[in-house]
């Protein structure tokens, strides 16, 4: 996968089926020939929004242009998906600021325009990696099942529940994993991510807790240093871009956010992403 045109074709097609009411990340993942939790990621990190919110705000754009030409409200409504007048005059007013009435009367409207994918720029990055083959190896992790839209807030609170179970007394939680779609979900918008660790590590395995055996690969394993969230997520950002200007392509199946021991709020906080490559 080439990043770069994966997404420029992502956004074309997207622009092409604004009315299609099936458009959705399964829909443009499917097409793309990549996993949907792939590809919202690859998404979430290039836009800073979600691709749910992202084909909204665009129909929403292209809704308030429809309307100041002059096509019934109704109308509009419809071809945008929306299945009452009102529903849509709701996510109308809080795109614009304005309801629909008002906008065909000459109200302001907000915009969101086609997302520009030449983000990625040539040039060196700076980045602490190195590219490691590895045999196959054992994880225990615990597993739950979230929805593609909203992971970004609710991975966060699946690791507030980890350590309120103390889990962490027996399993460390010294990785992140996003599982490979085995059963069909994430043409769904579902994806499963554990939180947990190499088994040699683990104390005891509890109660909930699933053990994988990840097969052998080479792995690109990319550090950083700095406070959490950002640090890791500006990370995730870095390894796309170097990707996207290397000999290697990502292998769509186990990967890993790895963290240290120590205060994830310090400037001085180690964390890390692996990913399975193969050459381009």
């Amino acid at each position: 996968m080439e990043i770069q045109k994966t997404l420029k074709k992502a956004i074309e097609m997207i622009e092409e089926n604004l009315t299609n009411h099936d458009l959705c990340i399964g829909f443009v993942a499917k097409r793309m020939y990549i996993s949907p939790f792939y590809f919202q990621r690859l998404f979430f990190r290039m836009a800073k929004k979600s691709l749910g919110t992202y084909i909204r705000e665009r129909r929403l754009t292209e809704a308030g242009r429809d309307i100041k030409n002059g096509e019934p409200i109704l109308d509009v409504a419809y071809k945008y998906g929306y299945e009452s007048q009102e529903s849509f005059s709701r996510a109308f007013k809080n795109f614009h600021g304005v309801s629909p009435s008002i906008a065909k009367r000459g109200g302001i409207i907000s915009c969101c325009p086609p997302i520009n994918v030449d983000y990625i720029k040539k040039g060196d990055l700076h980045m602490d990696f190195t590219i490691e083959k590895e045999n196959e190896f054992e994880i225990a992790i615990l597993v739950e099942e979230f929805d593609i839209e909203t992971s970004n807030t609710d991975i966060p609170k699946f690791w507030d529940r980890y350590y309120e179970a103390a889990y962490q007394n027996d399993v460390p939680p010294m990785l992140g994993v996003c599982l490979p779609d085995r059963d069909g979900t994430a043409g769904n918008g579902t994806f499963h991510y554990g939180i947990g660790s190499l088994k040699d590590y683990c104390k005891t395995i509890p109660e909930g807790f699933q053990t994988f055996t990840v097969p052998k690969a080479t792995w690109g394993k990319f550090y950083t240093k700095g406070a959490m969230p950002d640090a890791i997520q500006n990370l995730w950002q870095q390894v796309y871009q170097w990707v996207a200007q290397s000999q290697y392509e990502i292998c769509h199946g186990y990967d890993f956010e790895c963290y240290s021991e120590g205060d994830a709020s310090s400037d001085d906080y180690i964390s890390g992403i692996w990913v399975a490559l193969k050459e381009k």
